[in-house]
C-alpha cells in the first residue's frame, strides 16, 4: 500500500529554495559531509534531495553546520570511511565487518516492505518470468547474478537462504557479478542469469523505472532484516541524539510527492546491536560449509 498522507513540506518543489535557507544559516563550507547512497537512482535523485534539505535545515537549526549538498563518490567506500562523516547511509553488512568501530549506527528508514516489521528490509529472489521452477532448490545448477560479494540484501542474505540447499559448497553453476541490483535484474531478463537477490527496497523503485522488471517475476523472499542503516562517523557519535531528531523531524514532514517516489514511511532509531543478526546469519552459513555463493 503506497502512503497517501500528508506533510508540512511540499517536497520537491521547494528544495531548491531550501538548500538556498540552510546557505544563509550556515558556513560558506560545511567541515562535515553527508550521503544517502542506497537507492540514489538518477528517477529519484530530486527526492533524495528534497530528504535531506529537511533533515540538514533541521540540522543547522540545532547549530550543526550541515553541508548544503550531499556527497557522491563513485565509491561507498569513500563516503562511509570519510573521517568528517555526519550523516551516511550504509549496508548492514558493512557496519558488522569493515565498519565495525568507525561509525556508530543512528536507525533505519522505514520502507514499509510487506512481511517486515517497520525498519526491516529483505531481498526478493527473482527468476525470468517464463521460468517454470516454482522454488530455490529448482535452481540448482543455475546461474546466479549479484551485485557484489560485499553486498547483504544481493549476496548475504542469498547465501544464507542457499546453504542448507548447497552440496561441498555448491549450488549454482555459474555465478556472474553486476555491480549493482538494477543490472541484476537486467541480466537475469536478458537470459544472461537465471536468479538473482533483489533489495526490497530496490524492488518497487524497479517496478517504477526499469523495463527490464516486465520480463521476470518474484521466486521468494529471504527472511527480514535490519534495513541499511543510517550512520554517523565515530568521531562525531556524539551528536547522535541531535541527528535523530532531525532525520525524525524530517521524515515527518514529507509530503507524498517525496514520500511516494522513495516508498518512505517512517524512520527508527535503533542500536547498532539490531544489526548483529546480519552476522549470526553469515557464520550459520559458513558452519554449513556455504562461505560464499558458488
Amino acid at each position: 500500500m503506497r502512503l497517501r498522507g500528508n506533510g508540512g513540506y511540499s517536497g520537491v518543489g521547494e528544495y531548491r529554495a531550501g538548500n538556498a535557507a540552510i546557505a544563509d544559516r550556515q558556513a560558506p563550507v560545511s567541515p562535515y559531509v553527508a550521503g544517502l547512497p542506497m537507492y540514489d537512482w538518477p528517477e529519484v535523485r530530486d527526492e533524495i534531495d528534497a530528504l535531506w534539505t529537511a533533515i540538514a535545515a533541521r540540522l543547522c537549526d540545532a547549530g550543526i553546520e550541515a553541508p548544503q549538498s550531499l556527497s557522491r563518490p563513485d565509491r561507498l567506500e569513500d563516503l562511509w570511511t570519510v573521517p568528517d562523516l555526519l550523516l551516511g547511509q550504509a549496508c548492514g553488512l558493512d557496519v558488522v565487518d569493515g565498519l565495525r568501530g568507525r561509525v556508530e549506527v543512528l536507525g533505519s528508514l522505514d520502507y514499509g516492505i510487506g512481511g517486515c516489521e517497520p525498519g526491516d528490509y529483505r531481498s526478493v529472489l527473482i527468476c525470468r518470468a517464463d521460468d517454470d521452477g516454482d522454488d530455490l532448490a529448482a535452481f540448482r545448477g543455475g546461474r546466479v547474478a549479484c551485485n557484489g560479494r560485499r553486498s547483504w540484501s544481493g549476496h548475504g542474505a542469498l547465501m544464507s537462504a542457499v546453504a542448507p540447499l548447497a552440496e561441498d559448497g555448491r549450488f549454482f553453476g555459474g555465478y556472474v557479478e553486476t555491480g549493482t541490483h538494477r543490472e541484476s535484474i537486467r541480466r537475469v531478463a536478458d537470459r544472461g542469469a537465471d536468479i538473482a537477490a533483489i533489495d526490497a527496497v530496490v524492488w518497487p523503485l524497479a517496478l517504477d523505472h526499469e523495463p527490464a522488471v516486465d520480463e521476470v517475476r518474484i521466486l521468494a523472499w529471504t527472511d527480514p532484516t535490519p534495513a541499511p542503516p543510517l550512520v554517523v562517523g565515530w568521531a562525531h557519535a556524539h551528536l547522535a541524539g541531535v541527528i535523530n531528531e532531525a532525520v525524525s523531524g524530517a521524515v515527518a514532514s514529507l509530503g507524498p510527492d517525496v514520500r511516494r517516489p522513495l516508498d518512505l514511511y517512517g524512520y527508527r532509531i535503533r542500536p547498532g546491536a539490531d544489526y548483529e543478526v546480519i552476522a549470526e546469519r553469515l557464520a550459520a552459513a559458513e558452519a554449513a560449509g556455504y562461505p560464499t555463493v558458488a
